[in-house]
């Protein structure tokens, strides 16, 4: 299984999304999953913005993913706690900090010994994942 993260939907919401990652996302369909913490960050960014269109089309967008993903929307549990409490306690004693969104997200991937899809690779590039950068054309 794949984790996608934030920044992969994100850039499947934009007006011209990269066609690299909407071809990644395609053939990787079958693979792809995302996590709870996935779902309430673009949720979040959605309610950052005026009440209008935009909002309530990235809304139904993500209400779309989650539809689609189905039981492929991973939680945060006793497992991926654990975890997390590792990659906080390294990270905050080597002076670089993780935000809580991307550790918890780590942590499932961990718990779950799932890749991650991120462009974000130096974010988790301690994390014991193996990443995935849909961007990337060389990405398989």
């Amino acid at each position: 299984m794949i984790v996608v993260d934030t920044n992969v939907f994100s850039e499947t919401l934009k007006s011209s999304p990269d066609e690299r990652v909407m071809r990644w996302l395609a053939r990787h369909a079958d693979e792809v999953a995302t996590t709870a913490i996935t779902v309430a960050e673009l949720r979040f960014g959605a309610f950052r913005l005026p009440e209008g269109q935009r909002r309530a089309a990235i809304l139904a967008a993500v209400d779309a993913l989650v539809d689609a993903a189905g039981e492929r929307v991973l939680a945060f549990d006793a497992t991926a706690a654990h975890h997390f409490a590792v990659l906080r306690a390294k990270r905050e004693a080597s002076g670089r900090i993780v935000s809580v969104e991307d550790a918890m997200i780590a942590a499932i991937c961990r718990a779950g010994s799932h890749r991650l899809a991120t462009r974000n690779l130096r974010d988790f590039d301690d994390a014991g994942v193996d990443l995935v950068n849909p961007w990337e054309a060389s990405t398989p």
